[in-house]
């Protein structure tokens, strides 16, 4: 059941996963800015060296993350600070981690972003951020009419003894 705060609608809950399945989870609602950013990726940071998650994929979790919520405060919340982004991380050291991104703003087809690695696009001022987050995550799929995007990266593969 969703909480109101304001005009918006916040899920308690917006990621629904088996808890067998992952070690550690946590979700957080932070205001449309960029402190708040920095601060929920300092977070997500600490438990991925904690759980050992995406041992050795930090700095390409960082980035796909990062671009996940400035697209999320820039384009689903238009850069209003009384708006709200919800992120859920979760994490299994076996299994790697899911990081859940969503906003409350308009709906959004990623495919009609253009591919900003074709020449017609190399000036232009948006794809890239989708473009990082495909490069830098295993899985990225978008849900919720585009309002949530979902980024999985696997856990490191150990070798065989």
């Amino acid at each position: 059941m969703p909480a109101r705060r304001g005009a918006q609608l916040i899920p308690q809950r917006p990621c629904r996963f088996s808890r067998k399945d992952l070690i550690l989870r946590f979700w957080q609602v932070i205001p449309s800015t960029i402190p708040a950013v920095n601060r929920v990726i300092a977070r997500v940071l600490r438990v991925a060296r904690a759980m050992e998650c995406a041992k050795g994929e930090l700095p390409k979790v960082e980035i796909a993350l990062r671009e996940a919520l400035n697209n999320a405060i820039v384009h689903g919340s238009g850069g209003d600070p009384k708006k709200k982004v919800a992120i859920c991380c979760l994490c299994a050291e076996d299994k790697g981690m899911l990081l859940v991104v969503e906003n409350f703003g308009p709906a959004f087809d990623p495919s009609q972003v253009p591919d900003p690695t074709r020449a017609e696009n190399i000036y232009a001022t948006h794809g890239r951020g989708i473009f990082l987050m495909r490069r830098m995550m295993d899985e990225v799929r978008y849900e919720k009419d585009g309002r949530q995007v979902l980024m999985k990266k696997a856990a490191p593969r150990r070798p065989r003894h």
